[in-house]
């Protein structure tokens, strides 16, 4: 997420017959924080901030922490893990690790965001980080936003996401694998 807003906000639409709104200032933007997040049908983690770049070991660590101190607790023992097919999502140090810990993932077509749930989920976070129009001055400021967002955003919603589902694979095979609605 961005100071500004949500990537790719360059325009607007306003009344004519008011002084047009400047809504960027900073050259480039300014500045942005990457999030990690995971979600299941009884809970939510907390959000991450990643700093840098993510490489393999990094995202290694992240799920390390993430599945030994949140995983069970919001998806129980036998829990599915989804995550893209990002290279450091599919690297081997990581799929080692996934293979040791016995814990199953979830085979599924890359770049598929009609079947990712969690996209539907940062929009949603997204609209209410900038609501209104809404920009940030500075990251901790932007950072202190997307948490309270985060956390308004209730599992009522999360679940009407996976009971979603269904019906988000039956329109992606009649749609042949395109676009569905969602």
């Amino acid at each position: 997420m961005n100071l500004d807003g949500p990537d790719g906000w360059k325009y607007y639409f306003h009344d004519l017959r008011t002084n047009e709104r400047i809504l960027s200032r900073r050259q480039c933007g300014g500045g942005s924080v990457m999030l990690w997040a995971s979600i299941s049908y009884n809970g939510k983690t907390e959000i991450k901030f990643i700093d840098s770049r993510m490489k393999n070991t990094g995202y290694l660590k992240l799920i390390k922490e993430q599945i030994h101190d949140n995983g069970r607790r919001i998806a129980g023992d036998n829990f599915i893990f989804q995550h893209d097919n990002a290279a450091v999502h599919t690297a081997k140090i990581i799929k080692n690790f996934l293979n040791s810990e016995n814990i199953q993932t979830l085979d599924w077509p890359a770049r598929s965001p009609d079947l990712n749930i969690i996209e539907n989920v940062w929009s949603q976070l997204s609209r209410m980080v900038y609501e209104g129009g809404k920009q940030y001055t500075n990251l901790i400021e932007l950072k202190r936003a997307i948490l309270s967002a985060w956390c308004t955003l209730d599992q009522p919603y999360i679940k009407k996401l996976y009971k979603s589902l269904p019906n988000r694979m039956i329109e992606v095979v009649q749609n042949k694998g395109g676009s569905t609605h969602y």
